[in-house]
């Protein structure tokens, strides 16, 4: 059977494009700290390896997964 953690790599891909484009961004501006994004670059990578190491997981795992990076940054920031 193949593996179809779909919502897992592709959100996984998000987060890796998203981080690389940000800390692009903050080398430009010389904003620093850049840490973060590549924080959020290297939970991209370990979701796309997970997607395709693991077996089919269930969509709500998959969900859980994609938007645990979130929720958890989102408290950071707040905090």
């Amino acid at each position: 059977m193949k593996n179809k953690n779909l919502i897992l790599r592709y959100f996984g891909l998000l987060l890796l494009v998203m981080g690389i484009i940000l800390s692009i961004k903050m080398y430009v501006d010389r904003a620093y700290p850049t840490y973060l994004f590549f924080i959020i670059s290297g939970i991209g990578i370990i979701q796309i390896i997970a997607s395709f190491v693991s077996k089919q997981m269930k969509v709500s795992w998959q969900i859980l997964w994609a938007l645990l990076p979130l929720v958890v940054g989102f408290v950071y920031l707040k905090l």
